[in-house]
């Protein structure tokens, strides 16, 4: 027989080895309590909806406090579910925290961690104090000692008697004494801008296409799971929002579309929903912009976040290919299985399947900008005869006369480019009114009817009203076509 050791290192390993982002100790905490909260549903302890989990941040203090009104644990599995590593009792498929190992992350991040735990009907709390401070003494000692031992030595098991005041149910996580060199995770702000994209809460009541994203999950029988979540009793939202800031401008989400995933025996792998706007440029890269902490098509299961913004970045064919827009894509195949550090999924068929899928519609959003832009430079261009016109009027007549040969050939060439996009437009603008549900089509909608044209003064008397064709509607027809020419 052989003994397999598992060095004290290995602690380590499975806290702040884990995490590129001291924040992710929220979400392993998080997703555990709504774990604990969909037991106390199933279970009959509440309805859905009566779940809460609030984190109290006392940064006077260094103390962080995450608590849940779920299940909890009784005297009797406390012990036993505590001291197990690795060995967790949830369930992959329908389960979060499944491995059974996010618990000790907070062992990195503060000098003591402490767990307590209720269930109904026990006049007993059990508490869980660990010496996080000392267990990572052991990491550098230099001792080549168990796992096992070390933490055996560091948690203490104990009980108490509940008070009135005591919760009939609940599990919570204390992390006293947080690390001078972790105060990030007592920055309220920061944890908030974290925790609202992250963590499974609802879109912001002024997010005005919440209601159409909650529609098209219902249609397809899929559940956006969202608890009550608050931070220092401030409730949590998605702060999704309509206007957005972009590197060329700001410009506006005007409508969501959606797109479902389906592997080969028809079963839905995931669904995404994203924001339609001109695409005027990558969004923000200022952090204090709202533009910024919302920007990317994300990744969600359980509607808990995985990875960051730019988690598909890899799967378009340029880098910068989703910093142009904002979405969600909503996993739901179980077989896609998040890895241990959470920022993606683990190496297997279905992944294969998901990526595939999403790296063809990927495309079809890299076209949709090409789309966008050739369309602005269009409209653009038909603006550059009199914007060259007026640019010529301030200067004085000398000049004007002494390079009229110059001006008239490039007002002739800028003339010239200006009927060529005329014909673009136009040309865009019958494929528009023959498939308006198009994306590509109300794209340009949207471009035409916030374009500003210069007045034409080319008959020279000052009078001609502006160029006409710039505001005609579209009519309703129907079927998609994808056209796409580049403005000269």
């Amino acid at each position: 027989m052989i003994d397999i050791n598992f060095g004290v290192n290995i602690v380590e390993i499975v806290t702040k080895g884990l995490y590129t982002n001291s924040l992710d100790i929220f979400r392993e905490y998080v997703q555990n309590a709504c774990d604990s909260i969909d037991d106390a549903v199933k279970g009959g302890t509440f309805s859905q909806g009566d779940g809460k989990i609030a984190i109290t941040i006392d940064e006077d203090n260094y103390r962080i406090t995450i608590e849940d009104n779920g299940t909890g644990l009784s005297m009797r599995d406390f012990v036993r579910v505590m001291s197990n590593i690795g060995n967790s009792d949830k369930r992959r498929e329908t389960d979060r925290g499944f491995r059974g190992i996010g618990r000790l992350g907070g062992l990195a991040y503060c000098k003591t961690l402490i767990f307590t735990s209720k269930i109904v009907g026990e006049k007993k709390v059990s508490t869980l104090t660990i010496d996080a401070e000392k267990l990572r003494k052991e990491f550098f000692s230099g001792r080549k000692r168990l796992a096992e031992h070390v933490l055996i030595e560091n948690m203490k098991f104990g009980t108490f008697n509940a008070t009135p005041d005591t919760p009939a149910h609940f599990f919570r996580v204390e992390m006293v004494d947080i690390n001078r060199t972790n105060e990030d995770l007592l920055n309220v702000d920061k944890v908030r801008d974290y925790l609202s994209f992250v963590a499974p809460v609802a879109y912001s009541p002024q997010f005005e296409f919440r209601k159409k994203i909650y529609a098209h999950a219902a249609e397809l029988n899929a559940r956006i799971a969202e608890y009550d979540i608050r931070v220092n009793d401030k409730p949590l939202v998605k702060n999704y929002t309509s206007d957005i800031r972009t590197a060329r401008g700001d410009d506006k989400i005007f409508d969501v579309k959606f797109q479902d995933f389906y592997d080969g025996n028809g079963e839905l792998i995931a669904w995404m929903w994203f924001g339609l706007s001109e695409f005027k440029g990558v969004l923000s890269e200022a952090k204090i912009t709202d533009s910024y902490k919302m920007r990317g098509i994300r990744l969600r299961m359980g509607n808990i976040q995985i990875g960051d913004w730019n988690v598909f970045g890899y799967l378009f064919k340029e880098d910068r290919g989703t910093k142009y827009f904002i979405g969600e894509v909503h996993a739901v195949d179980t077989d896609l299985i998040p890895n241990s550090r959470r920022d993606y999924f683990e190496e297997n068929e279905a992944r294969e399947a998901f990526e595939s899928e999403l790296k063809v519609y990927f495309e079809v959003l890299a076209k949709l900008v090409r789309h966008a832009s050739n369309i602005r430079s269009a409209f653009n261009a038909t603006n550059k005869p009199e914007e060259f016109r007026q640019k010529i009027a301030i200067h004085t007549t000398e000049y004007q006369e002494t390079h009229a040969a110059e001006h008239e050939a490039e007002l002739a060439n800028l003339k010239f480019k200006a009927a060529e996009n005329q014909d673009f437009i136009d040309k865009t603008r019958h494929e528009a009114e023959a498939n308006p549900d198009e994306i590509t089509s109300q794209v340009f909608v949207q471009i035409d009817a916030n374009f500003e044209p210069l007045d034409d003064t080319d008959t020279g008397d000052g009078n001609t009203p502006p160029r006409s064709g710039f505001r005609r509607r579209i009519g309703r027809v129907r079927k998609p076509s994808f056209t796409m020419r580049s403005t000269k």
